[in-house]
């Protein structure tokens, strides 16, 4: 049995615009083998990363210490800190192509059309709920990655970044809204002379 360590070229095409929860993307991923290859599938995944930060500052004391009549005395500078975490899922997936045999130097394009699932990612509600918070964020990337499963060989992927607009938050919700007076004001009368 013969290991290919690269069976195949792959390239991915698709309409660089924005899209939204429930939209299709249409996708092309072009596929060169450089000899014959037997594939198990494919598949074209939408990958969403989210991103948390949170900034802050914090007391960092020397390593030593004086002390005083009045007592101990802690000397130290203040620096910025944070905390950051990443986490990636598949959000949505379809299939490229079945089990079949690629013949060598023929290439080939598969068509598919990814339905953006309508779920939004896991800690979008924790974004919105951020918003108003200078100091910490949920931020999300996205990427199409197509991959093909190959028998005795390297499973080839590609991949490229694609826009995913989240849905905003409503009208009046206090996320973005502008500001009510909690008593409407009083009417104050005519100026005098009119």
């Amino acid at each position: 049995m013969v290991y290919k360590f690269k069976p195949l070229e792959l390239s991915l095409d698709f309409q660089d615009r924005s899209y939204e929860l429930g939209d299709t993307i249409n996708v092309q991923v072009m596929l060169t083998p450089n000899s014959d290859v037997d594939v198990r599938r494919g598949r074209v995944d939408l990958v969403c990363e989210e991103h948390y930060s949170q900034r802050g500052r914090t007391f960092v004391p020397d390593t030593y210490s004086q002390s005083s009549r009045a007592g101990l005395v802690i000397s130290g500078r203040t620096r910025d800190v944070g905390t950051e975490r990443k986490e990636r899922a598949v959000h949505s997936t379809v299939s490229l192509l079945e089990a079949s045999l690629l013949t060598g130097g023929a290439p080939s394009i598969r068509a598919a059309r990814l339905l953006v699932a309508l779920t939004p990612p896991p800690h979008f509600e924790d974004a919105r709920a951020l918003q108003l918070d200078s100091q910490s964020s949920w931020t999300f990337k996205w990427t199409l990655i197509a991959t093909i499963d190959i028998v005795r060989g390297r499973n080839p992927r590609v991949q490229r970044a694609v826009k995913v607009m989240l849905p905003q938050a409503p009208v009046g919700s206090g996320l973005g809204a502008k500001p009510r007076m909690s008593t409407p004001k009083k009417k104050t009368g005519s100026a005098p002379g009119e």
